[in-house]
């Protein structure tokens, strides 16, 4: 192979790592393109090394035409072409670096809020972006949601900006928008207020509350199917039994699932916290002082904490990931078009949420078992979107569980 077609193959490694993730999300292949995101620093390494060989061969081939007396042919293409090549392949290194070097602060993850001219503005976290044409594919598949006024995205704060019309769209539409490129975002969430604000509202208590009135303890309420988040399910039944104890004021659990805390009433003593603190998990463990006074700053700013009545969103949450994970399963047999691949992942996470909030559903039935499965809900949904050939598909994916697989996100 003559030096400026290994030139050539340099460059197309170079430019895939950015340019084959758009191509991919364009045609609507945005699993796919997931991938070669994650793994995009590895196909610039083997640029960086075809190119090397590539310059190697130019100068031995030169070398041994002016060894024999010889004109080098294509001499003059070889050069240009590897000069170009060069330059696409430092061109992509640098752009994708200065989204490292240059990204700034990550932006802090909230709810929609209004804006001026009847705009609304959210900034959702997206995880597995990798590089700048990332930012690209994501901005694409946002503007093309009807009702976003635009999207500004970061690949180094992982998050997207959005201006949209209220009256058009939603944050969950513009979560799915960007789950069906392959990358992965979540609703943000809501900061509830202060935890010592509300013990006083609730408890007429107008003093600040002190440390001597908060327990916090260690728990393990992940979610199987989304571990980085705790389990509404699970969790909420707890939540709603400690805030009935006499002694307890509120019952909060972190975002994580890994920590409980107890805000106890001004009257409660050390019998009625010991009664209390028995009734929790079997794993639970009351954090010590090496611990706790970092859990306490958290949990007293109020950030990431919920009560029983907002633990829903954790689960709705749950909902959107397994949906969309269950959706990368089928597409990366058989791709969907966006906007179905979009409505799909909307109703089913729409319809497993709306099923384990209801209080006539929860985490199980009486003999342990869930009441609501993924592969029930699709029984019903998934024939709207889907043809038989992909029904086979969604049927094996479903078969995998929900939890995510070795070479899931």
């Amino acid at each position: 192979m003559k030096a400026k077609n290994v030139g050539i193959l340099s460059a197309i490694l170079g430019s895939m790592c950015c340019v084959g993730p758009l191509l991919l999300i364009i045609t609507g292949l945005g699993a796919g393109a997931a991938v070669i995101s994650r793994y995009h620093w590895l196909l610039i390494a083997a640029a960086i090394v075809v190119l090397a060989l590539a310059w190697i061969k130019y100068f031995r081939e030169q070398t041994m035409c002016d060894c024999e007396q010889n004109t080098m042919q294509g001499r003059r293409s070889g050069t240009v072409t590897l000069l170009v090549a060069t330059a696409i392949v430092i061109g992509f290194i640098s752009m994708n670096a200065s989204r490292y070097l240059f990204g700034g602060t990550p932006a802090s993850a909230q709810t929609q809020a209004p804006i001026a001219g009847g705009m609304n503005r959210v900034v959702i976290p997206v995880e597995g972006m990798t590089c700048a044409t990332c930012e690209v594919g994501v901005r694409y598949a946002l503007k093309s949601v009807n009702g976003v006024e635009s999207a500004q995205v970061s690949a180094a704060t992982k998050t997207a900006t959005v201006d949209y019309d209220a009256t058009k769209t939603n944050p969950e539409k513009l979560v799915a928008a960007i789950n069906s490129t392959g990358y992965h975002a979540t609703l943000p969430h809501k900061a509830p207020m202060s935890s010592s604000k509300t013990a006083q509202r609730e408890s007429g208590d107008e003093k600040s509350i002190g440390p001597e009135r908060i327990s916090l303890f260690k728990v393990s309420l992940q979610c199987p199917a989304a571990p980085h988040i705790g389990c509404g399910t699970a969790s909420k039944p707890i939540l709603l039994q400690l805030e009935q104890e006499p002694g307890v004021a509120e019952a909060w659990l972190n975002r994580p699932g890994t920590q409980i805390a107890i805000v106890w009433k001004p009257d409660a003593d050390t019998a009625a916290r010991r009664n209390v603190a028995a009734k929790l998990t079997d794993d639970a463990k009351e954090m010590d002082d090496e611990h706790r006074d970092e859990a306490l700053q958290g949990f007293l700013s109020g950030k990431g904490w919920y009560r029983s009545a907002e633990v829903d969103r954790l689960s709705e949450e749950e909902a959107g990931i397994i949906a969309a994970r269950l959706i990368r399963r089928v597409e990366a047999k058989a791709p969907l078009p966006k906007e179905k691949a979009q409505e799909f992942q909307h109703d089913l996470a729409e319809s497993w949420s709306r099923c384990v909030t209801s209080a006539k559903h929860g985490a199980g039935n009486a003999s342990g078992q869930p009441t609501c499965r993924f592969e029930d809900i699709g029984k019903d949904i998934a024939p709207k979107y889907l043809d038989q050939e992909q029904l086979k598909f969604w049927k094996e994916a479903v078969e995998h569980g929900v939890r995510p697989l070795p070479n899931e996100s």
